[in-house]
């Protein structure tokens, strides 16, 4: 990956294996009553689980806007471990299936920015604290806090854009004893498959149908 700057274009393109999104909210539950109502953007979830249904490997960067400008997260470590904590509920108990720790994974990646410390000197001098980490809203995390209480005294914390990164099903490592790759289905219960560079809701009918087809291509392949 080369290096990324606040503000300029991203090095890669959304396209069916590729989506962007400026914010960080990974599914509703962290979302607020405004931002669902007024549906000022749609929770990552949707995503997730549409690249996970097409069982490619797949990338989601969020902090980079939809015309591919880099705008990134300010993050300490808290901050990452907060992420990272939210993203194991999210796929581990709100999808169902749950999903297997090695079909995702999660690295932040740093961005260039003319006023964000870097990680070594900015990052506060406090032992990690062991309090509860608020995962789902309403309410902020008080790393959450933490953040922007840095930001009122313009000690902005270092930049970053998160990648998670999707990887295709395995039938050996799978421990749920499936033996073709699972549709899964989001913490509002709907399902998603990539088509081209957009997500598209299945019916259960046509859940069924696209299932029967991967079942054939995996005979034929054997």
């Amino acid at each position: 990956m080369v290096k990324l700057h606040e503000n300029k274009e991203f090095p890669e393109e959304e396209n069916k294996t590729v989506e962007f999104k400026a914010h960080d909210r990974l599914g509703l539950t962290q979302m607020t009553a405004r931002e669902i109502e007024e549906r000022l953007f749609q929770p990552s979830s949707r995503t997730l689980c549409a690249f996970l249904n097409m069982n490619k490997s797949s990338n989601l960067y969020l902090g980079v806007k939809d015309d591919g400008t880099v705008v990134g997260h300010h993050m300490y470590r808290a901050q990452m471990e907060h992420f990272q904590q939210s993203l194991d509920l999210l796929l581990g108990h709100k999808f169902t299936p749950p999903v297997d720790k090695y079909r995702y994974s999660v690295n932040f990646i740093e961005v260039e920015s003319t006023d964000a410390c870097s990680m070594l000197q900015s990052t506060p001098s406090l032992t990690i604290k062991q309090e509860h980490k608020l995962l789902e809203r309403p309410g902020l995390c008080w790393c959450e806090q933490e953040i922007k209480s840095c930001k009122k005294d313009s000690k902005k914390p270092p930049l970053y854009v998160i990648h998670v990164r999707i990887n295709t099903w395995d039938r050996k490592k799978d421990k749920q004893g499936f033996k073709v790759w699972p549709y899964f289905t989001t913490e509002e219960g709907k399902c998603y498959k990539r088509y081209n560079a957009s997500n598209h809701e299945l019916t259960q009918d046509r859940v069924i149908e696209e299932t029967n087809i991967d079942v054939q291509w995996m005979q034929a392949m054997v």
